[in-house]
Parts: structure tokens; C-alpha cells; sequence
């Protein structure tokens, strides 16, 4: 379970990533639920990568902007990383590789959130939305070794930690773009590959994930 969950965060430890939150006022000042609320955070990752992204969430689900740069031309998926219950992490709120060790218990879930192909100027500019409750989005779950928790948790989209990873699918190839931007194992030789800190793989086969943006609860 260890090794596998490396494959997917084990960058996030040497992220350093911030991350700051705008709340909007709700609309009845006697109503004390939170309305939305806009979280920003700095991408982390390898060689350089770099950009921010914006989570923004209501009571319905979330929707995220996240802006890549410093990318290899190239073919990439981002994907959702839900922590239901992030106060059962080892560190509340704080979620990190080891607490997928105990993944009933953080009721994680890992789900598809969109793709594209990344021109010559290195920028991905990626956006996704999900609402509460969707199951519908491919998950890794299962694959990972753990049950489907049916990604958010329906009104819990204040309450969760959200990751957004990057994922480097290779360079982009004719008859194979289209698998290549939409599944996690798209145009893979080896699907559950990850690179040392220093290297960003850039051969046709080599997948791996490659920076990621963290946004605590937003309760």
C-alpha cells in the first residue's frame, strides 16, 4: 500500500505548498453556513514546475483552475485527491501519503477531473468541476487497494481537503491522444511509474505525477 501510494504523493512531502482563502459573506447574515468560499494555492513539483491554482466551493461541489507552467509539450490529466474526513489524518487537516494506510477512516477518494494536451509555450491551463456526491468520474480506488467512498461526500464540500495532482501522460501521441488525456493509465507503458525528484520524464510510455496543489478544509 506504501510503495503504491508513492506513486501518486509522494512529491507532496517536499512541496512546500501555501495555500490562502477568500470567503464570501452568506447572502442572510442570520444564516451561519458558509455560502463559498475561494481557497489559492501555489503548484509544487518537479523540475521547475510551477503556476497556482483556485479552488473555489459551494454547498454543491467544487470547482478548480489550475495553471501549470514550465510544462514539456506534451499530454497530462489532473486529478482529484478527497480527504472526506481530514480531521482522521495523522495530522488533522494535513493530509500526506501515510494516511492512506487508513483510507475508511479518511474516506479518500482519487477520481478524474479533466485533460488536455500542453503546447510548446510549457503552460497548462486545466479546469474541472465536481459535484457532491458524483461517482460517475474514473477512480482509482480500487486499483490503489481501497473501497469507494463515491468521491465527495454530499455536504461536505467545505469540510474536505482537496489535492489536485498533475500528470504527465509522455508526449502526445496520434490514435492515442484521445486515451492519453482522458484515463489514468492513457498511453502508459507502465502505469504506475513516478520519477526521482530531479527527473520529469519525457518519452513516449512514461507517466508519471508531477506536481500538485493542496487546499485545507475550508470550514
Amino acid at each position: 500500500m506504501k510503495t503504491t501510494m508513492k506513486l501518486l504523493f509522494v512529491l507532496l512531502l517536499l512541496m512546500g505548498t501555501s495555500c490562502s482563502e477568500e470567503q464570501d459573506v452568506p447572502e442572510l447574515k442570520s444564516v451561519k453556513a458558509k455560502a463559498s468560499s475561494k481557497q489559492k494555492a501555489q503548484i509544487g513539483g518537479l523540475a521547475g514546475i510551477g503556476g497556482t491554482s483556485t479552488l473555489h466551493r459551494n454547498k454543491n461541489g467544487i470547482t478548480v483552475n489550475f495553471k501549470a507552467e514550465n510544462l514539456h509539450p506534451g499530454a497530462y490529466t489532473i486529478w482529484w485527491v478527497i480527504w472526506n474526513e481530514p480531521q482522521n489524518c495523522i495530522t488533522p487537516g494535513a493530509c500526506v501519503e501515510d494516511d492512506f494506510g487508513n483510507p475508511v477512516a479518511v474516506e479518500v477518494e482519487v477520481m478524474y477531473a479533466g485533460g488536455h494536451v500542453v503546447g510548446n509555450n510549457g503552460k497548462g491551463n486545466f479546469s474541472a468541476h465536481l459535484n457532491a456526491g458524483d461517482d460517475s468520474p474514473e477512480s482509482m480506488n480500487t486499483s490503489f487497494g481501497f473501497p469507494s467512498v463515491g468521491g465527495l461526500r454530499v455536504g461536505n464540500t467545505f469540510d474536505a481537503e482537496i489535492h489536485v495532482v498533475l500528470r504527465t501522460h509522455g508526449p502526445s501521441v496520434p490514435g492515442v491522444v484521445n486515451e492519453q488525456i482522458s484515463s489514468y493509465r492513457g498511453g502508459c507503458d507502465n502505469p504506475f511509474l513516478y520519477a526521482p525528484f530531479t527527473v520529469y520524464p519525457n518519452v513516449i510510455g512514461e507517466c508519471a505525477d508531477i506536481a500538485a496543489a493542496v487546499f485545507p478544509p475550508a470550514n
